[in-house]
């Protein structure tokens, strides 16, 4: 783990006490106690995620927020403070905070915010322009399967089925979960529409070395 995570908190008990919880969960850690130390690390420092407090000696955390979010700052915030009105949560979301945590606070509940923050601001990689298993490949710009060095052009759906399985080789996956991931549960899908387009991507994989097994009474596994 390498993220960094900037406090900003005038509290020096505080501060400290979410340093130790945070390096000890593996993150590095920087801390501003007032505005200009806070602005002046958010520019040097570009952390991976700031704890902002409210109230900060010179001017409020709310004028800091202002600015990062002015300057093209896209990291995620989280606003810690004692100040609860919904009011104070409202302008905090408007000027741009990601999160919102009222003191007094559970530090295991904070850790679980900021992981799951950080999850969400990784950027998604790009995907493999071909993937490949056995005599299989998946040409994804074009939508294509090629299996056996037969070329099959894909209608949506069966590539995205195709692209999920893809991705979960080996494992076991229910109709429901398929529904769910591919089709989005849209309510005018049933089940049956799952084993049609497997039927038919069956076809397609032929002589591939590739096969999609059905798990009885549970759904599918690629293989």
């Amino acid at each position: 783990m390498n993220e960094t995570i900037l406090i900003i908190e005038d509290d020096q008990e505080l501060r400290s006490g979410l340093r130790d919880n945070l390096e000890f969960e593996g993150y590095q850690v920087e801390d501003a106690w007032n505005f200009t130390d806070a602005a002046e690390k958010w520019r040097t420092v570009k952390p991976s995620l700031v704890i902002l407090d409210l109230m900060l000696p010179g001017r409020s955390g709310y004028q800091l927020l202002k600015e990062m979010r002015a300057s093209g700052l896209e990291t995620p915030v989280i606003i810690l403070s004692a100040r609860g009105e919904l009011w104070d949560k409202v302008k905090g979301f408007r000027l741009g905070c990601d999160d919102y945590v009222v003191k007094p606070f559970s530090i295991i509940e904070l850790l679980a915010r900021i992981k799951a923050l950080l999850r969400r601001s990784i950027p998604p990689e790009e995907p493999t322009e071909i993937i490949s298993f056995a005599n299989l490949r998946l040409d994804i710009p074009n939508r294509r399967l090629i299996a056996n060095e037969k070329v099959h052009e894909l209608a949506l759906k069966e590539f995205q089925l195709l692209y999920y399985f893809l991705g979960n080789p080996g494992r076991v996956i229910s109709r429901k979960e398929l529904l769910t991931e591919v089709w989005d549960s849209s309510p005018k899908i049933v089940t049956r529409t799952v084993d049609v387009y497997v039927s038919n991507l069956r076809k397609k994989l032929s002589g591939s070395g590739c096969e999609i097994q059905t798990v009885y009474k549970v759904g599918y596994r690629f293989r």
